[in-house]
Parts: C-alpha cells; sequence; structure tokens
C-alpha cells in the first residue's frame, strides 16, 4: 500500500505543473489576441474622414469669416474717418460763412464803397 500511496504522490505532483504551465499558457494567448487592433469598418472609416474633412471645412470658413471681418472693420474706420474731416471741413466753412455775413464787415465794405445805410429803407421778410 504504501506504494501505491508513494505514486500518487508522484504523479500528482507531476501533473500539477502541466496544469499551471497550460493556465499559463493561456492566459499569454489570450493577452495576444487581445493586443491585436480591431480593424476599422468602412462606416467607421468614412465617418471619420467626413468628421476630418467637415471640421477642416468649418476651420477655413472661420478664418475666412475673421479675415472678412477685419476688413469691413477697417473700411468702416476709414469711412468714419472721412465723415470726421468732412464734418471738420464743414464746420469751418460755417464759421467763414458766419464771419462773411457779419453785419460789422458789411458795413465796413459799404464805408468802403461810400455806401450808407438808411433805416427807412430796410424791410424784414419772413416766411
Amino acid at each position: 500500500m504504501l506504494q501505491n500511496t508513494a505514486r500518487n504522490v508522484e504523479q500528482k505532483i507531476q501533473t500539477a505543473p502541466k496544469i499551471e504551465t497550460e493556465r499559463d499558457n493561456n492566459v499569454h494567448q489570450a493577452l495576444k489576441v487581445n493586443n491585436k487592433a480591431v480593424p476599422f469598418s468602412k462606416l467607421e472609416k468614412a465617418l471619420v474622414i467626413g468628421i476630418g474633412l467637415i471640421s477642416l471645412l468649418m476651420m477655413l470658413l472661420l478664418v475666412n469669416l475673421r479675415t472678412s471681418n477685419a476688413q469691413q472693420q477697417r473700411q468702416i474706420q476709414d469711412e468714419a474717418t472721412k465723415t470726421q474731416a468732412v464734418v471738420a471741413k464743414n464746420t469751418t466753412l460755417r464759421q467763414e460763412i458766419s464771419e462773411l455775413n457779419s453785419s460789422s464787415r458789411l458795413l465796413q465794405i459799404a464805408n468802403e464803397h461810400h455806401l450808407t445805410l438808411r433805416s427807412d429803407n430796410i424791410r424784414n421778410i419772413s416766411k
């Protein structure tokens, strides 16, 4: 009987490492399988390409809009500068008109040409 038990123990010792090595091999095989990349489907490729193209198009559109916006702002500033110059010129001309129409200047010109002012000849007309 002792022989039988000794053999059983020897057989158990010999079979146990084989099972562990088989398990290790199975784990390594599973890891190798999981490390492989899953290929993209045609739909996924089309979606990625489509989203990329749309993103690129939107970026280009944004740059274009910002450029045109900057150009429009520049034109607005140029027109505002021209308008301010015209307003300043108009103000200067109105001041000159007021100075030329002043009664003291008109009396001075009349005296230079030997003209006199009679109050009975003055008429006020209003609309």
